[in-house]
């Protein structure tokens, strides 16, 4: 067993252990500070109390302040207008917001992290209240998360002025006067017009819609127990790849600069919906004098120092991805003929996808996708949430997404045993642990290390279903 290998084991004992002996806190408790914190006024119009929400505390799933409560919850006894249905109801996947008879409500799971302090509890509760508000007054919020696997994260120059605006954005929260964070702001907002020049239309957006929906709730949450403008998850290093988090972060630090400078953001924002934060940073400087403030020349090369280390370790993982796929066992490969043809994307865990070079990716979880002539389904039996191990894929795109244009081929290892091919007229039938492929008129191909099925062009149907049939 390596250093690595064996660091984590002991790490994941600990943690099990920890857990075993860690009281997960009173639901009750959480839900008295969240009411408490829905007295605040933090938002207009916002009244935190008037929307369902489930906590599930280890034995069973508490249900508060819905329409119309699906039969399995029943009523607590002692606890008026709390209903209760015993262990994990299917929609507490994590704290989000779900459906639960019919009804989006915020959920929160108090055994993902046992022993956070109530009023914690409560903030993310409150975080996941304020989206079931925000979510339908401002539909333009909702980033399409497709483009978070095309983002450019191996861009070093990007990166670089991601690190630099963080910087001046946290400067800007640290400041003590209005002054020095309007400085600040100015110098992020001028950082953040020169990196969004790089980007695509559709990565812009992506990041402005993310930095609305979330930040704000980031914002909102915080400002329960007053952690707002605290600036230490802000300048977490989170490597490129972390694009998504990083949002979470820059959205709510600029909602506390935005606080200083323009106490009537959030009316703005209500009032005029296609508004970004970086347009209300703009306005909220317009009739400010005096210039940017300015990092030292030793601080911009510290930062580009990080930039460069954090993409080369990018770049070694990646590269050990693809060393440690190619070291599995045999192979099945799906791959389409025609350049001019592709395999739609039908399913897949967008929480368990490694983007890689070249649009492609590893799927370490569930995969769905189709052809006209028969589909191909992975389902990892042995997958563990942040693991690569058991049966993965690794994904070729049919264009510069690694999804929206469709796959052009898709390889999947790391099951036991061989795989099994069944021929049933033109329909081949390839299965192994993990993966079931479907299609007619394909041609197999097997060797010591892979096993080939190949889609050829619709004029070669005849030949070669008659191929895989000899097969």
């Amino acid at each position: 067993m390596n250093t690595r290998i064996a660091a984590l084991v002991l790490m994941t004992n600990l943690t099990i252990a920890g857990i075993a002996q860690t009281q997960i806190v009173d639901p009750f408790e959480v839900i008295a500070a969240f009411d408490r914190a829905a007295g605040m006024d933090l938002w207009p119009g916002f009244e935190a109390t008037a929307y369902p929400i489930a906590v599930y505390d280890g034995d069973r799933t508490l249900l508060l302040r819905h329409p119309s409560p699906p039969e399995e919850f029943v009523p607590l006894e002692g606890h008026e207008g709390v209903r209760v249905s015993q262990g994990r109801h299917p929609a507490m996947r994590w704290n989000s917001n779900a459906e639960i008879g019919g009804v989006r409500t915020a959920t929160l799971l108090l055994t993902i992290e046992p022993g956070r302090a109530v009023e914690y509890e409560a903030h993310i509760l409150f975080h996941e209240v304020f989206h079931l508000f925000s979510k339908p007054l401002h539909p333009t919020w909702r980033p399409n998360e497709l483009f978070r696997y095309s983002y450019p994260m191996a861009d070093l120059e990007n990166y670089r002025l991601q690190l630099l605006e963080e910087e001046a954005l946290a400067r800007a929260v640290e400041s003590e006067t209005a002054e020095a964070t309007a400085s600040w702001a100015a110098t992020a907002l001028a950082i953040r017009s020169q990196r969004m020049a790089r980007l695509s239309d559709e990565h812009q957006v992506f990041e402005t819609a993310l930095e609305l929906q979330e930040g704000t709730a980031v914002y909102m949450g915080r400002s329960t127990i007053g952690t707002a403008a605290d600036t230490e998850r802000l300048r977490e290093e989170r490597g490129p790849e972390g694009i998504r988090w990083r949002c979470y972060e820059t959205g709510a630090a600029m909602a506390v600069v935005l606080d200083r400078l323009l106490p009537s953001w959030k009316e703005v924002l209500d009032a005029e919906p296609e508004t970004t934060f970086a347009d209300l940073l703009s306005a909220s400087l317009a009739a400010r004098e005096g210039p940017p403030a300015a990092l030292t020349a030793e601080e911009q090369a510290a930062v580009a120092h990080r930039a460069e280390v954090a993409v080369a370790r990018l770049a070694a993982e990646r590269a050990s991805l693809y060393e440690d796929f190619a070291a599995r066992s045999k192979r099945v490969v799906l791959r389409l003929a025609d350049a001019n043809e592709s395999l739609e994307v039908v399913g897949f865990d967008p929480m368990a996808v490694e983007v890689l070079d070249r649009g492609e990716t590893l799927q370490a979880h569930a995969l769905s996708a189709s052809h006209s002539r028969g589909e191909l389904d992975l389902d990892n039996p042995d997958f563990v949430r942040g693991s690569l191990g058991g049966v993965i894929a690794l994904t070729v795109p049919a264009g510069d997404h690694p999804f929206l244009d469709g796959l052009r081929e898709v390889s999947v290892a790391g099951f036991s045993g061989d795989p099994t091919v069944a021929v049933d007229g033109d329909t081949i039938t390839v299965t192994t642990e993990g993966l079931s492929a479907v299609f007619t008129g394909a041609l197999v191909e097997s060797t010591d290390e892979e096993l080939v099925i190949t889609i050829p062009p619709a004029e070669l149907d005849e030949k070669s279903s008659v191929v895989a049939s000899q097969e």
